[in-house]
């Protein structure tokens, strides 16, 4: 395992295969990923990235140059864009539904003013 300057670790590619393959071989990947002390989330990341794209896409210092990152597949993005469609149409409905309560608030206080009683001098 190598260093950055800045000190972050960096793994090599067999490590990576060989850490992914314990999980994938029925070990808890809380238990492999205390074993070699890393975090879950980064064992978790690997092992997604072998079981969408295979081992090849295991690299030792992040992605080579001229490749697609993992996360900008056409896949990736059109999934992407459904989720903020569906997030785009739950703020619709909030907002017409406080638009709605807003109106209605408003209709209850123009009844009040007008309930025909002397106004306050105060």
């Amino acid at each position: 395992m190598r260093k950055t300057v800045t000190g972050r670790r960096l793994f090599s590619r067999e490590f990576k295969i060989a850490a992914v393959r314990r999980v994938l071989g029925g070990e808890p990947i809380g238990t492999v990923a205390q074993d070699l002390k890393i975090a879950v989330s980064l064992l978790w990341e690997w092992k997604k990235r072998v079981l969408q794209l295979g081992e090849d896409h295991l690299y030792d210092i992040g992605a080579r140059p001229g490749r697609k990152r993992v996360n900008d597949s056409s896949e990736n993005q059109a999934r992407r864009i459904e989720e903020l469609e569906r997030l785009v149409g739950r703020q619709q409905a909030e907002i017409s539904f406080l638009e709605t309560a807003l109106h209605r608030v408003e209709e209850r206080r123009r009844e009040k003013k007008n309930a025909g009683g002397a106004a306050s001098s105060k």
